[in-house]
C-alpha cells in the first residue's frame, strides 16, 4: 500500500506499507485504538474508513515520532490523506478475482476496472530497475 499525507500547509509524506510485514505488538497496537480486529481494519483502511486511515496515519507517523500520542495526530482533511494500492497488490487482486465463480458480466466488471487501476499504477509509480526490498515494514520516504 502506497499512503500519500499531503496536509495543504505542509510538506507531502509518503509510505510504502506492507500490512505483512508488521510486528505483532504493532498489530495489537492498531487492533487496540481502532476497535476491531487485525483483517477488518485493513479492510476499512482499503474501503475509505476515515477512523481506520486515521489509525493508519498514527501508526506512520509513531514510526519516526515514536511517542506521538494518537492525541496529536493531524486533523486532516479527508483529501489530504490517499491510500493506493500497488502494482503487485493490484496484479494478485487481479489474479484472484480471475479465478473467482463469478457471473461472467460481473467478472467483466471486475477486471476492466482492475485493468484500469494496473494501468494508472504502472503510470503513477513505474518500478525502479534494481529497487532494493524494504528493510522495515513502513518504508517511510521524504516527500516528492
Amino acid at each position: 500500500m502506497i499512503v500519500i499525507y499531503q496536509p495543504e500547509n505542509g510538506d507531502e509524506q509518503r509510505w510504502e506499507f506492507d500490512p505483512r510485514k508488521v510486528p505483532a505488538s504493532k498489530a495489537e497496537m492498531i487492533e487496540r485504538r481502532a476497535g476491531e480486529s487485525w483483517e477488518a481494519w485493513l479492510g476499512a483502511v482499503q474501503s475509505g474508513s476515515i477512523r481506520a486511515r486515521r489509525v493508519l496515519l498514527w501508526h506512520l507517523l509513531t514510526i519516526r515520532h515514536y511517542g506521538l500520542r494518537w492525541e496529536d495526530v493531524p486533523d486532516f482533511m479527508a483529501g489530504e490523506l490517499v491510500v493506493q494500492n500497488t502494482l503487485d497488490e493490484l496484479t494478485a487482486m487481479r489474479n484472484r478475482a480471475a479465478k473467482a465463480k463469478l457471473p461472467a458480466d460481473q467478472r467483466a466488471q471486475v477486471m476492466t476496472a482492475l485493468d484500469l487501476a494496473i494501468t494508472e499504477a504502472t503510470e503513477r509509480d513505474p518500478e525502479p530497475e534494481g529497487k532494493a526490498p524494504s528493510q522495515t515494514y513502513a518504508n517511510d520516504t521524504p516527500s516528492r
